[in-house]
C-alpha cells in the first residue's frame, strides 16, 4: 500500500477514534407501586406519595461517568462543573483536570473509575441530567448541552434562593421532594 494512502487512512482512523467518546449508560430499575401511602414519620407530612411509574438508577453517578460529561462539555468550565476537590481531596473521586482554559481535558484514576463521583453540587447535578437529557451532546457548557433540558437553568447557581422545576418533557430528574430518589442517584 502507498505510503502517503497509509498515513491519510491513519489520520482519519484517529481522528474518528478521538472524536468518538463513549456514551454513559445508566442502568434504572422501575419503581411501582402507584398510589403507596405517604411516609408519615417525618416532618413533612405526605413525602413519598407519587402518583406514577417511574425508573431509577440502580447505581450511584460514577466518578468514570462524571468524567465523560466532562469531556463533553467542560473544556472551558463555565459553571464550575469540576470541583478541585475530587482530585485533591483524600476523600476525593480521583478526577484530575489537566490543560488550561478552553482545552481542558479530564481523566479518572482506573481504580476510582466505578466508585460514586462526589464534590458535585446540585446544580452541577441538574447541569449532568441535561446532558443526559439532551443525548450527551459535546460542546460549550450553555442551552442544548447543560442550560435547558428536564432543567432550564441559564447560568442559574442558586446564590439567590429562587428554586427551580423540572420542565413537562423531563428525561432525566436529580432527588428532589415526593420522587425520594428519582431517575439518577447521587
Amino acid at each position: 500500500m502507498n505510503a502517503s494512502i497509509l498515513r491519510v487512512l491513519v489520520v482519519v482512523l484517529v481522528t474518528f477514534l478521538v472524536g468518538t467518546a463513549a456514551a454513559v449508560t445508566i442502568e434504572t430499575v422501575p419503581v411501582g407501586n402507584l398510589g403507596n401511602a405517604p411516609d408519615t414519620r417525618y416532618e413533612i407530612p405526605g413525602s413519598g406519595n407519587v402518583a406514577y411509574t417511574y425508573n431509577i438508577s440502580k447505581y450511584e453517578v460514577t466518578a468514570g461517568q462524571y468524567t465523560t460529561f466532562l469531556n463533553a462539555v467542560a473544556a472551558t468550565d463555565t459553571f464550575g462543573l469540576y470541583n478541585t476537590n475530587m482530585w485533591s481531596d483524600g476523600y476525593g473521586c480521583k478526577i484530575e483536570r489537566s490543560g488550561t482554559p478552553d482545552s481542558y481535558v479530564y481523566s479518572v484514576a482506573s481504580e476510582y473509575a466505578n466508585r460514586p463521583v462526589n464534590y458535585v453540587s446540585y446544580w452541577d447535578a441538574c447541569r449532568f441530567t441535561n446532558w443526559l437529557h439532551n443525548g450527551q451532546p459535546t460542546g460549550a457548557q450553555g442551552a442544548g448541552t447543560t442550560e435547558t433540558g428536564a432543567y432550564t437553568l441559564n447560568g442559574y447557581n442558586g446564590v439567590d434562593g429562587r428554586t427551580i422545576n423540572r420542565n413537562a418533557d423531563w428525561k432525566w430528574a436529580v432527588t428532589s421532594g415526593d420522587l425520594a430518589v428519582t431517575h439518577i442517584s447521587w
